[in-house]
């Protein structure tokens, strides 16, 4: 746990405050082009592997990446996916 209190601090310190105007900016609401589908596995990180800014990437994670069918009830998945797409915009989806 304090692997992850010390790479806040230094988050706070390193990357956020020299970059401060640019993380205010997403304060005023999120405009991604994609939504990015994939596992949840812990080692995935799609902003490392596609080098995308924070704000850049509407990401939806889940065991396998697996979208489940239609259904009338809904589901999470299905639910991420409408938002993406009517709420935000998103031009592109990636699995």
């Amino acid at each position: 746990m304090q692997k992850l209190i010390d790479g806040f601090h230094k988050f706070q310190s390193e990357v956020y405050g020299p970059r401060r105007d640019f993380f205010e900016a997403l304060a005023d609401g999120q405009r991604p082009e994609t939504l990015f589908i994939t596992c949840s596995d812990s080692r995935i990180n799609p902003n490392l592997l596609t080098q995308a800014e924070p704000g850049e990437l509407f990401i939806l994670r889940n065991a396998g990446n697996i979208i489940p069918a239609f259904s009338p009830v809904g589901s999470g998945e299905a639910a991420t996916i409408e938002f993406a797409v009517q709420g935000l915009g998103v031009q592109h989806i990636v699995v």
